[in-house]
């Protein structure tokens, strides 16, 4: 029997940040859009990790393994600027500059701590190894998102000098939304600080865990030949939650509570809303649309089987593979987003049949190693997704009208009656499969050189790739034509198509008994952009979305007949539907990627950006000494340099974007009653720039290791 004490594991590190480029409304920074310093922050992330086990062997034919692990993680942000509403100001649809408290960063505090246990008990046989084992999993969250806490974010449209004209000297008030709207800006100033002054914050609390068991049998069949099977059983676990918002009662005393993993604060207000199929649903406790519950706690069945052939049985020539389904689990503020909010008018909830993310996968690999002293691996994988995750608004009824648009636009829009009240549905969706190819290839060379060549290949489809924590902006991410609730299998957000890496690595000793060392690595990369979707900066459907409409790309002949509004750019010019029209033409005719679907729709997720390159060096120095005791330890000094190219010119290792968001905007649409009007900026000329961040910049990080 052994038992092992782990010493603890710690983090404390913190990342400045801008403004979140997308959430609510395009934020920049890119081509149109000027973030203010104050509207970033700092993410401060502390992380502490405990674990132990136990292990024991009986008559060397079983034994077990027990391992226990507790983690906190303690995240919170500290904004740029005091406590003060968001300022936006735009023009002609079109966001210029951000200002003010980043909203989403307000007593933003999220502590969680995750405990795990598993148990592994073995039993060995002549040709069988066996695996009994069982896991339990639990997160317990602590929440505080207070979005807008210092108030509404204010919104000017107009041009600059108009905005500064609207603030009297010692004056109170700024305009809200457009010229001639007064609106208190001291009122707002006044309650962000008397929020922070009493610490009336929102806090929603949840904890939900994992019970997991599973059974495997390795089985060596003959000595060329190892079989693995399996099963595995996860049931997901929805435990006690509980809700506070000190602003639901003058007295700050209200706490909505949930007992037993189900919530009392009920929304009973007969919302008009449609199941994904269109289908009218009620809502409330035990309808189709329930707050008060969480979803079912369905067991999830995993059967795997692999196996590994070693032909010669010298590892010169190994084929493996292996097949079956596999449950993972999901960003929890998915859930939490149900805790957080209970209200009518952000209502959110996991579907009752919510399904925990679920994939069948197989693969094939090839591991060749050459009398050469060259390793090849390949490896070939198919995933379909089983279940996978996808935000549906259930206050929107299947869309019957068409856009009159003058175009080849035909796509359908939301009439009377088929729009309701706003409902974010957590779902699932079927639709979605990656497929992968990967290669590598390494050599020793003599006199310590080591290099690798890599490539990989890769297909990515989805129903929705949602990268957000909100369900609202999940669902305004996942960029449509006409029926917003859809799932249509389109490319994938994530993943690159191809990419190409080569590594080396040479050591070099010296010095008496070689007690010196100098190593010099490097690595390389050739990437394939990253995917964007090109969309209409406007609700083109009526779907109540600015931001998912996926663009109609017209021909110059339709350029000349759509309907353009004149307007005064930033250098006091006007901008008349003739110039913006031919502005268009020649824009489209630049992108590559737009001038090839004329008169098609663009596909989500169907813009990638150009190809980027990366290349990275690596210095180490070994300094080898004998301690009084005659033991040998080690001093090495590092030297990193990240995107050494761009050391050397400034032109090299620079990423090109479109914009930071993950949808990019170049046209603004005005519905106008299913008669739509357009506005171009002409001064947009080019679909991508270079980007400013930090990845684009050459870094270089010293380091001080002692080793005994």
């Amino acid at each position: 029997m052994c038992t092992s004490l782990h010493s603890p594991n710690g983090l404390n590190a913190y990342l400045d940040k801008p403004a979140h480029p997308s959430a609510i409304g395009r934020r920049g920074p890119d081509y149109y859009t000027l973030q203010f310093q104050n509207s970033g922050y700092r993410i401060v992330n502390k992380l502490n990790s405990f674990n132990a086990e136990l292990k024991s062997n009986f008559n060397s034919k079983y034994a077990n393994k027990l391992r226990l692990v507790y983690t906190t993680f303690r995240d919170h942000r500290e904004p740029f600027s005091t406590p003060f509403p968001v300022v936006n100001i735009d023009k002609n649809g079109m966001r210029y500059i951000v200002a003010g408290h980043e909203p989403f960063s307000i007593h933003n505090i999220l502590n969680q701590d995750a405990f795990q246990v598993t148990d592994n008990f073995n039993i060995f046989l002549n040709k069988h190894s066996l695996t009994f084992g069982a896991t339990f999993e639990s997160f317990k969250f602590a929440n505080s998102f207070n979005l807008v806490g210092y108030g509404p974010a204010i919104f000017y449209d107009g041009d600059i000098q108009l905005f500064k004209d609207s603030i009297p000297v010692g004056g109170q008030y700024v305009f809200n939304f457009g010229p001639g709207t007064g609106y208190p800006l001291d009122a707002d100033v006044n309650f962000a600080k008397n929020h922070a002054a009493s610490g009336q914050f929102t806090w929603a609390y949840l904890t939900v865990g994992q019970i997991g068991l599973y059974v495997q049998d390795e089985f060596q069949v003959n000595k060329n030949f190892r079989l693995t099977y399996g099963v595995r059983v996860d049931v997901p676990q929805y435990y006690n939650a509980s809700f506070k918002d000190p602003n639901l009662n003058p007295d700050g005393t209200f706490a909505g509570t949930y007992t037993t993993g189900e919530p009392t604060f009920a929304n009973t207000d007969n919302l008009t809303l449609f199941d994904k199929d269109g289908k009218p649903v009620t809502n409330g406790p035990g309808k189709d649309v329930d707050n008060t519950k969480f979803p079912d706690k369905k067991p999830l069945f995993s059967p795997r089987v692999g196996f590994n052939y070693d032909i010669n049985n010298d590892r010169r020539f190994i084929i493996r593979g292996g097949t079956g389904l596999f449950t993972g689990r999901f960003p929890f503020v998915w859930v939490g987003n149900q805790i957080a909010n209970p209200y009518s008018s952000f209502y959110c909830v996991t579907a009752k049949d919510f399904q925990w993310p679920q994939v069948w996968r197989s693969d094939v690999g090839l591991d060749i190693r050459t009398t050469g002293g060259t390793t090849i691996t390949t490896d070939f994988a198919y995933t379909k997704d089983v279940h996978a995750m996808m935000v549906r608004n259930y206050g929107l009824a299947t869309p019957t009208g068409v856009l009159n648009s003058g175009t080849g636009d035909k796509r359908n829009v939301y009439a009377a009656g088929e729009t309701g009240n706003t409902a974010y549905i957590f779902t699932n969706t079927d639709i979605g499969y990656q497929f992968d190819i990967s290669l590598q290839a390494q050599h020793n060379f003599k006199k310590g050189f080591v290099a690798l060549f890599g490539y990989n290949y890769l297909v990515s489809k989805d129903g929705s790739s949602v990268s957000a924590e909100i369900s609202s902006d999940a669902f305004d991410r996942n960029p449509v034509v006409g029926n917003a609730n859809k799932a249509v299998l389109s490319n994938s957000l994530y993943g690159n198509t191809h990419r190409f890496l080569l590594v080396g690595s040479k050591r070099f000793t010296y010095g008496e008994d070689k007690k010196w060392g100098t190593t010099v690595s490097f690595f390389s990369s050739w990437t394939s952009g990253n995917r964007f979707s090109y969309t209409y900066n406007g609700d083109i459907n009526g779907d109540g979305s600015t931001l998912n409409d996926l663009l109609y790309v017209p021909s110059d002949a339709e350029i000349s007949n759509m309907n353009f509004d004149p307007f005064t750019d930033a250098n006091g010019n006007v901008q008349s539907a003739a110039a913006q029209q031919a502005a268009l033409k020649a824009f489209i005719g630049q992108d590559k990627y737009l001038n090839d679907h004329r008169g098609q729709y663009t596909e989500k997720n169907g813009g990638e950006t150009p190809w980027f390159s990366q290349f990275d060096v690596r210095i180490l120095q070994d300094l080898r000494f004998k301690t009084a005791k005659n033991k040998t330890q080690t001093v090495q000094l590092s030297l990193d340099i990240i995107n050494f190219g761009n050391l050397i010119n400034s032109d090299w290792g620079v990423r090109k974007y479109t914009s930071t968001a993950s949808y990019y905007q170049p046209l603004t649409v005005h519905y106008n009653g299913n008669n739509p009007t357009y506005v171009f900026d002409p001064a947009l000329t080019t679909t991508f720039i270079s980007s400013p961040e930090l990845i684009s910049r050459w870094q270089m990080q010293f380091g001080l290791r002692y080793i005994f």
